[in-house]
């Protein structure tokens, strides 16, 4: 599927992690910048990324030193979390017929977004999804029994998310001249993106999980750690 537009969420305070996430180095290059250089890798040539007040300047001096920048636009989020900031970039590209929203703070091997356009479900919503090694305190998907044909998204369940179940990674791939734009409207009504995708799958949308190899959220100073054991530096690195 030929997907050009994504959706990038670097809004976000890290206030666990003690920084701000976005703008964070991450093996040489910020966690914006490798997103942004791993959808290039699946074709994505128009990037909406949302920032924040508290941001806005360092996220614009990032964008403005990584190769192309005229493929990248820099919006504020309107609204008070990461649902408006899912609001804000939905309605920049709901008349596209394929997008990518990413949270850009889950590092992911560089392939996920290749092969996350080439098996997209279309129309509906791809969702990246790996094999909890331990307990998480994000969303994870619920399925339909005997398949990866998601029922819905559970955020933040009691107790968190164990070990073996499989986390909603904040990178998803949306599909449909219709859905798009549905799920930028709703978003914005609902004030919340995954009651949004849940509504949709509801009422029949098809939604699929894509597993991938190795994952890691950064979160906090321990996940960080995690994170650079299991993605040691390795190849060329783009702007920071």
């Amino acid at each position: 599927m030929s997907t050009q537009a994504a959706v990038l969420l670097a809004a976000g305070h890290g206030t666990r992690l003690g920084r701000d996430k976005p703008t964070l180095l991450f093996n040489g290059e910020s966690l914006l910048a490798r997103h942004i250089r791993q959808a290039r890798l699946a074709g994505v040539t128009e990037f909406v990324v949302v920032a924040g007040l508290h941001n806005e300047d360092h996220i614009r001096q990032i964008t403005a030193a990584i190769p192309d920048p005229h493929e990248i636009e820099v919006v504020l989020q309107q609204g008070p979390d990461a649902h408006a900031a899912a609001a804000t970039g939905l309605e920049h590209i709901a008349d596209r017929d394929a997008a990518f929203v990413c949270g850009i703070t889950d590092i992911v091997p560089d392939d996920t977004y290749l092969t996350m356009a080439v098996s997209a479900a279309d129309p509906g919503l791809t969702i990246a999804a790996f094999v909890l090694e331990h307990p998480f305190v994000g969303g994870m998907l619920d399925f339909h029994p005997g398949t990866h044909n998601i029922r819905r998204i559970v955020e933040r369940p009691p107790g968190g998310c164990p070990p073996g179940r499989l986390v909603n990674i904040w990178i998803h791939h949306l599909a449909g001249a219709d859905f798009v734009p549905q799920i930028a409207q709703r978003t914005r009504e609902l004030g919340d993106y995954e009651e949004a995708v849940n509504e949709a799958l509801a009422r029949g949308s098809h939604g699929r999980a894509h597993i991938i190899s190795d994952w890691e959220a950064v979160k906090d100073p321990a996940s960080l750690t995690r994170a650079h054991a299991r993605f040691p530096a390795s190849g060329p690195t783009a702007a920071a």
